[in-house]
């Protein structure tokens, strides 16, 4: 269908949507709709000859529009004006819709309404926004926006209100004259708060005009001694976030405040506020303004640590149980704030010794409140992961083989393994663990024989963490020797390879990388002499999982373990095994139902391609099993038979195939690989047809067999790649054929008759 045909089938939707008879169910097709015409809209002209403009125009004044049509034309106009130029005339069309839908609109059509306000802060930040305003009365819109967050009708509505008001005053009409008479009404809410600590709960319109005192604190200055009584008060009795909020303000004022006096004013009141407030606001006031630098950083860590330094490990009350939420606010500010100190690590370390004990174990000098809190153990080894101080170290990796020798959840078992993970290097090198009287060679003792019981737990989220425990022991120590020393005498590589086998697909998936990074590394001797077996048998059972599983999470983790053996063990495998594997990608894996496979499928070949182009062949070695021909019907030397070999020809008649893959991220993935391969092949091809018989030292065949060969793959992947760029094959439906959308809606129109919604189609 040509552009013509297209604008007249989209003005035929148009007049539908402006009709009566209109009932569109499904607001997914307003959107595809918006999103089709938002990519198709490049010059206002277009917009003019799909009737775009005369739509807006009539929409406006037409009273019998239903409200989501009448959402679909308010949004159609934030996409126009946000991304085209467009003429006066058009510009003022538009203009009028949005006037017309602000003040004449019922605002009981509340998805009306946040449409409206959402267009119009897009249209703020236009270059054409006085233009725009020109032509509406930009007075009575400001009032109705004003007048509707004093009535509260909705949340989603106060909201898009609050941010239309907001972004007026980051806009080219902050200095308008309709600007600054509702910013002196902001400023008269704000120093007319109800002072007598009964409003807690801050109105929309208190909290809008706090937000533009916050992000434009300059406009205030007139009412600065008032506003900063206001939002002192705010601080002290005000509901947490009404507390925060009146925080960020505070920064914002004196970070403008040009006079020193003022500034310190306003830091010396912001700190007596913080230490007259209960402990958990004064934590969510110091989480706001830590990073914001208000106060000095040391006297804000002083609040935010001192549920934790209350914590006398000599003395655990009963009575310490009504501190539990601040220890966890604490913790979660230590976290967020990332406070990586000395003192902080202490307090940390030492509540997570409180909770390493069963949750039924009361034993401990009172100190149940704690114990076992899954909830304080995760904050506190979220924290310990990223910074453990020398000096708790020791006590660290004690509290994490109580909690693994016990605990039921495995995230919590999952943190303490992350957390041993990055201390294991100096735990190891330490002095304290060749030391007899130290305890953590029992500590660590004891953590081996935990993870080796979890291995086999009934949990398949116990197996599969202790197995990915083993992958980052190898990522990230690979060059350790001594942390690789200790995961070797305690056979976690055996156990997390075994679990190829597992019953849970998670568990086989988390293996099967594990493997590979096993293999990859130079411990896979330890591993294959340990497990009483050799890489070829290994290799084998992977290509059966590849074959076999019912899981697609198995099977992408099988085919990167063979893609990456091939190419970088290929020396260590036999011939047959090579051959099985280029076997494996260029049959079953291309036609596995999971598109990331098909994506591994892709990079493997292509990898291979790239050697094969880079490497000229000239550089491989003679006892390398891997070789690359043309094609397995026509060797160099036939006594090497065809095993141990990959022939490029399988590659490209692969990557065709894949070409038209129904799944567009894979057959996009091949166009844009298809490419660099065709010019590679054809600068090869030139090179081997004009060199002499002395001069042409490649290892290809350039008999006239793989010659005709070559230039049938070349012309192929030509014509595969004009296929692709004309079909758009990796395009959705609704991008590659806009208009089955448009006869979509259309069919909805000719079915007005059957008012029988049980059987509309529905196909999104």
């Amino acid at each position: 269908m040509n552009e013509q045909e297209y604008c007249k089938k989209v003005q035929e939707v148009f007049e539908f949507l402006l009709s009566s008879s209109c009932h569109i169910h499904d607001d997914t097709l307003y959107h595809k709709l918006l999103d089709s015409l938002n990519g198709k809209m490049i010059i206002p002209e277009f917009a003019e000859s799909c009737g775009v403009i005369d739509f807006l125009q009539r929409a406006g004044n037409n009273t019998d529009i239903s409200p989501d049509t009448l959402v679909f034309a308010v949004q159609l106009v934030e996409k126009l004006v946000s991304k085209l130029e467009l003429p006066g005339i058009h510009l003022e069309n538009m203009s009028v819709l949005i006037e017309t839908v602000a003040l004449r609109t019922s605002v009981d059509n509340l998805s009306v309404f946040c449409a409206l306000f959402t267009t119009m802060t897009t249209i703020l930040q236009c270059p054409c926004i006085k233009e725009f305003c020109l032509n509406i009365d930009f007075q009575d819109i400001l009032k109705k926006s004003f007048d509707i967050l004093k009535e509260e009708r909705s949340i989603f509505l106060s909201r898009a209100v609050s941010e239309f008001i907001c972004s007026l005053f980051s806009s080219k009409m902050a200095e308008s004259q309709e600007a600054k008479k509702l910013l002196k009404e902001l400023q008269t809410i704000i120093v007319n708060f109800d002072r007598d600590g009964s409003q807690r709960v801050l109105s929309p319109s208190m909290l809008c005009s706090l937000r533009v005192l916050e992000k434009a604190p300059h406009l205030f200055n007139d009412s600065f001694a008032e506003i900063l009584d206001v939002l002192i008060i705010l601080m002290k009795i005000g509901s947490t976030q009404s507390s925060t909020t009146a925080a960020r303000c505070l920064h914002s004022l004196c970070l403008q405040c040009q006079d020193r006096a003022k500034s310190e004013r306003v830091k010396s009141l912001v700190t007596e506020a913080i230490e007259t407030v209960d402990i958990v606001k004064g934590l969510h006031i110091a989480k706001v303004l830590y990073p914001l630098q208000l106060l000095e950083r040391s006297s804000l860590e002083n609040t935010i640590l001192e549920p934790l330094q209350m914590l006398d490990k000599t003395n655990h009350s009963p009575a310490m149980h009504s501190s539990l939420p601040a220890v966890s606010l604490s913790l979660t500010i230590v976290n967020d704030c990332n406070i990586q100190k000395l003192e902080a690590c202490k307090c940390v370390a030492e509540v997570l010794k409180m909770t390493e004990n069963r949750p039924d174990d009361f034993t401990g000098s009172g100190c149940y409140s704690f114990t076992g809190s899954s909830k304080l153990q995760i904050k506190c080894l979220d924290y310990l992961g990223s910074y453990t101080s020398k000096e708790v170290m020791l006590s660290v990796i004690s509290s994490i083989s109580n909690i693994v020798s016990y605990t039921t959840e495995h995230m919590i078992y999952g943190k303490c393994l992350l957390c041993l993970c990055r201390l294991l290097p100096e735990v190891l090198c330490s002095s304290c663990y060749s030391s007899e009287r130290s305890t953590v060679k029992s500590d660590l003792s004891k953590i081996k024989e935990s993870v080796q019981r979890n291995f086999c737990s009934v949990e398949w989220e116990f197996r599969d963490t202790s197995c990915e425990f083993v992958r980052n022991l190898m990522d990230k120590h690979k060059d350790k020797e001594g942390v690789i020393q200790w995961m070797l005498d305690s056979r976690f590589h055996v156990f997390a390879c075994q679990a190829v086998g597992d019953g849970e697909s998670y568990v086989r998936a988390t293996s099967l990388s594990t493997l590979q990074t096993v293999l990859l590394s130079s411990y896979r001797t330890n591993l294959l002499q340990d497990m009483n077996t050799t890489i070829d048998e290994i290799i084998s059972q992977i290509l059966d999982v590849c074959k076999t599983d019912s899981e697609a999470f198995p099977r992408r983790s099988a085919a990167r373990l063979l893609h990456h053996c091939l190419l970088d063990l290929s020396y260590l495998l036999h011939p047959d095994s090579i051959q099985c594997i280029a076997q494996c990608f260029s049959t079953s894996l291309p036609s596995d139902f999971d598109w990331e496979v098909k994506l591994i499928v892709v990079e493997f070949w292509c990898a291979i391609l790239k050697r094969c182009f880079d490497a000229d062949l000239d550089k491989e070695t003679s006892d390398q099993p891997l070789g690359i021909v043309v094609s397995l019907d026509c060797l160099k030397n036939e006594k090497d038979g065809k095993r141990g070999y990959v022939s490029i020809s399988s590659a490209i008649n692969v990557l065709l195939k894949l070409s038209c893959d129904y799944d567009p991220s894979v057959s996009e993935r091949v166009c844009q690989e298809l490419c660099w391969i065709c010019e590679t092949l054809e600068k090869f091809v030139l090179k081997i047809s004009s060199a002499t018989n002395d001069d042409n030292r490649s290892d290809w065949c350039v008999c006239a067999h793989c010659s005709q060969l070559i230039t049938e793959l070349l012309n192929r992947m030509t014509e595969g790649k004009e296929k692709t760029r004309n079909d758009s094959v990796f395009k959705t439906d609704y991008d590659s054929n806009a208009v089955s959308l448009l006869d979509d809606i259309l069919l909805l129109d000719r079915s007005q008759d059957n008012n029988d919604e049980d059987n509309a189609i529905d196909c999104y």
